[in-house]
């Protein structure tokens, strides 16, 4: 129940007076935004570095056979 309150509240938070005391127990709308992109940056970071690894590692196996 908890978990559909919290997901289900900040959609409709813009219909509700700004004044209203529900407000104050979530961020403000600029990390709705924030939050997301830097966790969708930092896992793009990393699934590249991954790849980055994985593939050096390829090529040292593959020179080390020649």
């Amino acid at each position: 129940m908890s978990n559909t309150h919290q997901s289900s509240c900040p959609w409709c938070q813009p219909f509700i007076d700004s004044q209203h005391v529900i407000h104050k127990y979530f961020l403000p709308r600029a990390y709705a935004v924030l939050i997301p992109l830097a966790t969708g940056l930092l896992l793009l970071l990393f699934v590249g570095l991954f790849i980055t690894y994985v593939m050096l590692k390829s090529q040292r196996v593959t020179k080390k056979a020649q």
